[in-house]
């Protein structure tokens, strides 16, 4: 090194001084890029749904609250069905950018229940686009609506049919309908729903911390970020992870 620099005209404490401003700056490369890493997102996600995934900001912002290196995006229409999307093809091409960890489908609330078939073709379909760029498909099963109780759309045929459809593709099933019966079970006075099925604040709530558990395999309890009030945060922490066995 000395001969080179020597051989250009620097020397003495020139050429010292250099080589410290060159050691500086092989130093501060390689901090930055192990600081990129380290600040890349742990897992992305993709939502695919409708306005059940969207309600109170969304599912997907409480995730990221829950876990902040966790990045989400969203393809989420009002009333859309997986068969409307695929038709649509705008969620099909988010899937194909690819760098996505998990892609979640949330199919429209009544469909599994009324029409397991579509449910089933559009699930499938949606599966093979996933697994394409090396994600992992999550069916997160929707909860039992009060005002289609009456037509067949309960806790048990929603779930009977997302842990149907779960199995034939070896997808991961994130339990939230069970979990949202559960809490009514305990305590019926904590409204999850609104009459027509969309969530309330605690329903996005839980939804996300049975999410927030399936695919970190962590348990949400004990995490700060919840409703202000803490007896609610903690009681819903719990009831998401008694569910998914945590």
């Amino acid at each position: 090194m000395r001969k080179s620099l020597e051989a250009i005209g620097v020397t003495g404490w020139k050429s010292k001084l250099l080589g410290v401003l060159i050691l500086a700056a092989v130093v501060a490369g390689v901090a930055h890029l192990l600081t990129s890493r380290h600040d890349a997102p742990a897992m992305r996600v993709l939502f695919i749904g409708n306005s059940f995934t969207y309600y109170n900001g969304g599912i997907d912002q409480q995730l990221q609250g829950l876990d902040p290196s966790i990045a989400t995006q969203t393809e989420c229409v009002g009333g859309y069905t997986l068969a409307d999307h695929l038709s649509a093809g705008a969620a099909l091409e988010k899937i194909r950018r690819g760098g996505w960890s998990y892609v979640v489908l949330q199919e429209q609330s009544q469909t599994p229940a009324l029409s397991p078939q579509s449910f089933a073709q559009s699930a499938r379909a949606f599966d093979q686009a996933i697994r394409s760029v090396k994600a992992k498909t999550v069916l997160l099963m929707t909860w039992e609506r009060p005002d289609s109780v009456q037509m067949g759309v309960t806790t048990a045929s929603l779930s009977e049919a997302c842990r149907q459809v779960g199995s034939q593709l070896n997808a991961i099933v994130a339990p939230v309908g069970e979990a949202f019966a559960a809490s009514l079970a305990q305590r019926p006075s904590l409204a999850l729903t609104a009459p027509d099925g969309h969530p309330t604040p605690a329903g996005t709530y839980l939804a996300a911390c049975v999410l927030y558990g399936r695919i970190t395999r962590h348990s949400p309890v004990g995490d700060s970020f919840g409703p202000d009030n803490a007896d609610e945060r903690d009681y819903l922490q719990r009831i998401a992870a008694e569910t998914l066995g945590y």
